[in-house]
């Protein structure tokens, strides 16, 4: 109950940030380049001063309290934002397949392995869906050889999906 409790004051504070910061975005949203001005690591008041109010706010429970986190969508951008319980900082970024965007060596979603190959190097490794750079913190999900989605994670994230996407 604790837990539930903490988790839902970090989701007031998040909204009241939303609702300060609400007023001061600019009504043409900035292109979003990961790695550039959507980024892991950075706090997540810049998150949201960048793209606006987020659409739906939740709490995922890890597998102990230091691996909650909070999940704030933007899905009309095709990202969604995680950030550790008892952090304000962007530990993962889920880039969706409706993301419009750009990553910061422009690749875009839609781009063929060999582009993603071509900026970022052979993958560490592979299988038929994950090509894993995890120095970087990323991987990259393809389908028919075409880039669908990729996670963003921050250097030695706790986030339980770090953990899960290691694992194959």
């Amino acid at each position: 109950m604790e837990k539930l409790v903490k988790a839902m004051k970090t989701l007031v504070v998040l909204w009241m940030v939303c609702l300060l910061t609400g007023s001061a975005v600019a009504e043409e949203k900035a292109t979003l380049v990961i790695g550039e001005n959507l980024k892991v690591g950075m706090p997540v008041s810049q998150v949201i001063a960048l793209m606006g109010i987020p659409e739906k706010f939740t709490v995922n429970r890890g597998t102990e309290s230091l691996t909650d986190s909070v999940v704030i969508e933007y899905l009309n951008q095709g990202v969604v934002v995680h950030a550790v319980n008892k952090s304000t900082l962007v530990d993962e970024i889920e880039i969706l397949s409706s993301f419009k965007g750009s990553f910061s060596k422009g690749v875009k979603i839609g781009a063929k392995f060999n582009d993603l190959v071509a900026q970022y190097g052979v993958p560490k490794t592979m299988n038929a869906q994950i090509a894993r750079y995890p120095e970087q913190g990323m991987f990259f999900q393809l389908e028919k050889e075409s880039l669908v989605s990729a996670k963003v994670f921050r250097k030695d994230s706790k986030i339980l999906d770090l953990k899960l996407i290691n694992r194959y």
